[in-house]
């Protein structure tokens, strides 16, 4: 029997967004149309920062909620309504952390905050170049005293066969963080306690809702909490081995705009 859904959460990268990092912006505007006489609301769930996100879906932004930062972010039609945080102190420890541990990344780190995101002097021009593709408004600072913002996430790489290893020993190493691995050879350092199950978690709460009436569609490890709690769950094809096994619906691939077709299949009732 089919759950009564009314929230439509969807990873980005990987997900619902093609491998040329785009998606279609016509079918979304439809859908929006279609959630809004229904009564449903579509969702970006992501490890972007919402800035990054609200650039991404510039013109829907008052049409749809964001989880961002991996669960660390949560608004609604531009309104805020939760956002988990790392002291600066919290942060530097998280640094002194990735600069002397094995496999250390060394100055390759970005900050995410609200404004905008951060890397320390002395970063790699390709990581920053990269980083660029995925955060807003990215900057290189001389210290952590120069950023005034509000501090969410780092986020690093690694080599890709190391990440789960790495990504268990920060966890280990300081009790007040996470470290989630969000796809190859990247992890991100949210709070401890944070992910996107719990992001979505206070969005159903805020709507009077429940886990029964969200729907979730992701492929990587930092997808598996949410789609853990997803009333409904939904693995694009090229999803990782876990999070195939896990989800309840195996539909087409990203590069398919395979949310899209099952978001449309449920509107119409088949």
């Amino acid at each position: 029997m089919t759950k009564e859904l009314k929230l439509f959460a969807t990873d980005m990268d990987g997900t619902f967004l093609r491998s040329d990092r785009a998606y279609n912006r016509d079918k979304l505007a439809t859908v929006l149309e279609q959630f809004d006489q229904l009564g449903w609301i579509f969702c970006a769930s992501s490890g972007r920062q919402l800035l990054a996100l609200e650039e991404l879906f510039d013109g829907f932004t008052d049409k749809m909620a964001f989880v961002a930062e991996n669960g660390g972010v949560v608004s609604y039609k531009n309104q805020m309504i939760s956002a988990q945080t790392f002291s600066t102190s919290q942060i530097d420890s998280i640094i002194d952390l990735l600069r002397r541990m094995p496999l250390s990344p060394d100055g390759d780190f970005l900050i995410s905050g609200l404004k905008g995101a951060y890397s320390i002097k002395g970063v790699s021009d390709w990581f920053f170049d990269k980083a660029q593709l995925y955060y807003a408004n990215c900057q290189i600072v001389n210290s952590l005293d120069e950023i005034d913002d509000t501090l969410l996430k780092v986020t690093t790489n690694f080599p890709e066969d190391k990440t789960r290893e790495c990504e268990s020993f920060i966890t280990e190493e300081l009790p007040y963080v996470r470290a989630t691995t969000t796809g190859f050879t990247s992890i991100d350092i949210i709070p401890d306690g944070i992910s996107k199950a719990s992001g979505l978690n206070a969005l159903v709460k805020h709507f009077g809702w429940t886990a029964d009436n969200l729907a979730a569609f992701g492929d990587q490890m930092n997808d598996y909490e949410m789609l853990e709690y997803a009333g409904t769950s939904y693995a694009v094809s090229n999803a990782t081995k876990e999070i195939l096994t896990l989800a309840d619906n195996i539909i087409g691939s990203n590069d398919e705009d395979a949310v899209f077709t099952e978001i449309e299949r449920i509107i119409s009732g088949k």
